[in-house]
């Protein structure tokens, strides 16, 4: 009679484990995406400070990430909301196309673009919208 419960505890905590390995190895890639962009946007940041005129996005961009498999985060530092919505845009564009040549991995799925300063939303843009909407 003893054994039953026993037995009950010892498979949920089996089970648990394997729930969370599993978790842990979902998340990998992602974590490994998230360092290469990081890696490669500092290579971008340094390329623009020794050479003007090439790679100046970078210097806006304080990090991209991937927050899941559909959402990118692009985190400005301060200024970027003080530009036009074309520079906006075009900033937007080139850190979005560095994170599509990091993921080498399906790269059909939609996805979405948050653009955020200072923690705050100030643009998004969903696969099928054509144009970034700017507040």
């Amino acid at each position: 009679m003893h054994k039953n419960p026993f037995i009950i505890l010892l498979i949920l905590s089996f089970s648990l484990i394997l729930n969370i390995g599993n978790a842990n190895a979902k998340q990998q890639p992602l974590r490994n995406i998230n360092h290469q962009l990081a890696e490669d946007l500092g290579d971008h940041q340094s390329y623009a400070d020794s050479d003007p005129g090439n790679y100046d996005y970078a210097k806006y961009i304080q990090r991209i990430y991937y927050l899941d498999r559909k959402t990118i985060i692009i985190q400005l530092k301060p200024g970027f909301q003080k530009m036009t919505k074309s520079d906006k845009t075009s900033i937007s564009n080139q850190a979005f196309a560095l994170t599509r040549s990091v993921q080498s991995n399906d790269c059909s799925h939609p996805e979405t673009i948050k653009v955020k300063c200072n923690k705050k939303v100030i643009g998004l843009k969903r696969a099928t919208q054509k144009n970034y909407q700017w507040k």
